[in-house]
């Protein structure tokens, strides 16, 4: 089973980043270590980080789905330091990934 977006966003933006992260065909590790701790970061925000394929096993659409998931939050959650530097760290990689 895989995270939802609509019922919890957190743990699929989670889900989503540690996928793109575990990627070592198409991901270079310097980027993959920044979705595996903005993952890290979710997690420590309360995501439940669950096994999910790519988004059409492309690492940057998955990225982005990622962040859109995180815009999903209500205000409180996505104030909340380790959401917000979890973004930073996927904006950065999403960046690097061209």
């Amino acid at each position: 089973m895989t995270a939802d977006v609509a019922s919890d966003p957190l743990s699929y933006a989670a889900s989503l980043l540690d996928a793109v992260g575990a990627d070592r065909e198409q991901v270079p590790a310097d980027i993959a270590l920044e979705c595996l701790y903005a993952a890290e970061l979710l997690e420590l925000a309360g995501a439940r980080t669950e096994s999910t394929p790519l988004i059409d096993g492309d690492p940057r659409a998955s990225v982005r789905a990622a962040m859109g998931a995180l815009g999903l939050l209500d205000e409180a959650a996505f104030a909340n330091p380790q959401v917000l530097d979890a973004a930073r760290a996927a904006r950065h990689a999403l960046r690097r990934l061209g």
